[in-house]
């Protein structure tokens, strides 16, 4: 069992703005902002192969951040993040498409984004497809999908790309019913694939059901990392007794 994520004293702020040209003199000189916000405070932890992490607390305590440092999305202030392996990310799943490329198109353009061959991509393109459902809106530009439809997309690409380290934020709530139960079946099949999971869910039941332990992040800091009950009855008790921190 090898360790797939490895987060050390990481740390991420944003830098807020009264006005847009101001970005511009900070980025140049590194003054002008109005003020910084501390979303991620000094984390460190690991995931290995084979554990289920959930992550849990309040709206704006950090998870999302988090995730997207993991996903590569964005990149943290200082600290060090190291991921082994592909990740497949069910979090803004339909950035990084270019709207006039057909869906089609874009699996593979994204595909080779994320690291896969075009043979790789040859293997799975037809399960995509089939999973996706668009008919003949799969060869259309996405440009002429709606937001479901992107996201269908997106999620199809991160759970067949064969991920070594998936990420998932909160309900899966992708398209309609039908496709939704899909989406969940898809998903479990990866819970009980042996993958490293990290899952962000405000569901006891959820997390209880599929996770091995939890983390939970409170006001930019991890307050517990262990076992998921005791993690779960720390993080309600904060809830009740009106500790937890408010959405920024």
């Amino acid at each position: 069992m090898g360790t797939k994520i490895k987060v050390e004293n990481l740390t991420k702020t944003f830098y807020l703005f009264d006005k847009d040209w101001k970005v511009l003199r900070w980025i140049f000189t590194g003054r002008g902002y109005k003020k910084t916000r501390e979303t991620l405070k000094n984390l460190s932890f690991t995931v290995d192969d084979g554990e289920v992490v959930g992550l849990i607390g309040v709206n704006g305590a950090g998870k999302s951040t988090l995730m997207k440092i993991i996903a590569g999305i964005t990149y943290p202030t200082s600290g060090k993040i190291t991921v082994e392996g592909k990740v497949g990310a069910l979090i803004n799943l339909s950035a990084g498409f270019n709207p006039d490329y057909s869906g089609r198109k874009n699996i593979y353009y994204k595909g080779t984004i994320m690291g896969m061959s075009r043979t790789e991509i040859d293997e799975i393109i037809g399960d995509i497809e089939e999973f996706v459902d668009l008919g003949e809106y799969f060869d259309r530009p996405v440009r002429m999908y709606s937001s479901g439809m992107s996201a269908r997309l997106g999620f199809a690409l991160a759970v067949y790309c064969n991920p070594d380290i998936v990420i998932i934020d909160e309900v899966l709530a992708v398209g309609d019913k039908a496709f939704q139960e899909k989406s969940k079946t898809k998903v479990k099949e990866l819970f009980r694939a042996g993958k490293a999971v990290i899952f962000s869910s405000h569901s006891d039941a959820l997390i209880e059901r599929f996770c091995s332990r939890v983390i939970y992040i409170k006001d930019g800091c991890i307050a517990f990392d262990g076992n998921v009950q005791e993690g779960l009855r720390l993080y309600n008790e904060d809830i009740s007794k009106g500790k937890s921190v408010k959405a920024y």
